[in-house]
């Protein structure tokens, strides 16, 4: 009989390190309004099967005050059965778009209303890891263009142990 359960890091990254999901260059200038699919090679959780993941994403800005409704949108893209296409096959793997997925977010991350900030990022764990390989998609909701430096979206995986 199990007497409790706990956390284990997960087998993508190496315990709860973290890992990009995102290349520097997809979110550098990435205006408001557009989204970008992900241009790291295909997050494969098909041997591992972590079940969690946590996001972290820290984006520059120019010195700006947020407003009300400022926000982050994230949509895992699946890779179809044809093993190229992720999602609906409508964005470019690191090429930037202005529209909207089209299908309803796995999260949105409400940015807090902060005056005069050059810094706008946010997290939110745990989610639920799809198995098999997927991408992410990100959109900027800011109300700003992002900086053309300082960009960052990573993830950490991880299980519940239910044998301590």
């Amino acid at each position: 009989m199990t007497s409790r359960t706990a956390w284990t890091g997960g087998n993508l990254n190496a315990g709860l390190g973290w890992t990009a999901f995102f290349n520097a260059a997809d979110l550098n200038s990435l205006a408001n309004g557009s989204s970008v699919l992900s241009s790291v090679s295909g997050i494969t959780n098909g041997t591992s099967l972590d079940e969690l993941f946590d996001v972290s994403i820290i984006l520059a800005i120019s010195s700006s005050t947020l407003v009300a409704g400022a926000s982050l949108a994230l949509w895992l893209y699946p890779l179809q059965s044809d093993g190229s296409t992720y999602g609906d096959g409508a964005f470019t793997a690191g090429t930037q778009a202005a529209r909207t997925p089209g299908k309803f977010p796995k999260v949105v991350i409400p940015l807090p209303l902060i005056t005069t900030t050059a810094l706008v990022g946010g997290n939110e764990d745990p989610l639920i890891m799809p198995p098999g390989t997927w991408l992410p998609v990100l959109q900027n909701n800011s109300g700003f263009t992002l900086s053309s430096s300082g960009n960052s979206g990573k993830f950490r995986s991880y299980n519940e142990n239910l044998n301590n």
